[in-house]
């Protein structure tokens, strides 16, 4: 594990006042919310989830995931509800869009 992470210390080399959530924390947070809202029966219906990190997310913060279909795609766009931060963005892509 990246000590950025967990060590205070690292986190301040870092730059950082306090560890930073992982950021497969975030990207798991994101997926989670569309799967809910878009295909919560058939999670087999993902074919490709591709994002960027844009910034960091401070443990305890809400995350916000605003999702929007562009045929089969859904695109992703994660925030901070506390600084309105997008943290994360990216898409995903269906195997089926009839399913959406």
């Amino acid at each position: 594990m990246n000590p950025l992470h967990v060590d205070p210390q690292m986190s301040a080399m870092g730059g950082f006042k306090v560890p930073i959530l992982h950021g497969l924390c975030t990207y798991g947070v994101t997926a989670k919310a569309v799967y809910e809202k878009f295909f919560p029966d058939d999670p087999q219906q993902l074919k490709k989830f591709s994002s960027r990190f844009t910034s960091h997310v401070f443990p305890g913060e809400t995350l916000v995931v605003d999702m929007w279909k562009e045929g089969k795609t859904i695109i992703v766009e994660t925030k901070t509800k506390e600084r309105g931060l997008v943290v994360l963005k990216g898409f995903i892509e269906m195997k089926d869009e009839a399913k959406m």
